[in-house]
């Protein structure tokens, strides 16, 4: 169906990663949503003649991944490198644009 076999090899997610041809996705919906939802797999969605693509993943997976980003968003260190680039900017003033 897909370029990737469609295993249950959750553990390493880089591996569980399809890539599908925009055609092939309509007709193969629900078997591409149970794996992704059954393995946390992802599916990489192609479309001949464009170098765009999308990805398929599972909510579990994306609510993992911006709690993730919410956490790591929301620390002392990142609050504090925020404080000095702010300072540092304040400092320096506005930048001068080179024209060319």
């Amino acid at each position: 169906m897909c370029d990737d076999s469609l295993s249950d090899n959750s553990a390493n997610r880089s591996a569980n990663t399809s890539t599908c041809d925009v055609s092939l996705v309509a007709s193969n919906l629900h078997q591409l949503h149970e794996h992704v939802t059954r393995t946390l797999g992802r599916i990489e969605i192609t479309r001949p003649g464009s170098e765009q693509r999308c990805l398929l993943i599972a909510k579990e997976e994306l609510d993992s991944l911006e709690r993730a980003l919410e956490i790591l968003s929301d620390t002392d260190q990142v609050r504090d490198i925020c404080g000095k680039i702010s300072h540092l900017a304040a400092v320096t003033g506005p930048m001068a644009v080179a024209s060319t």
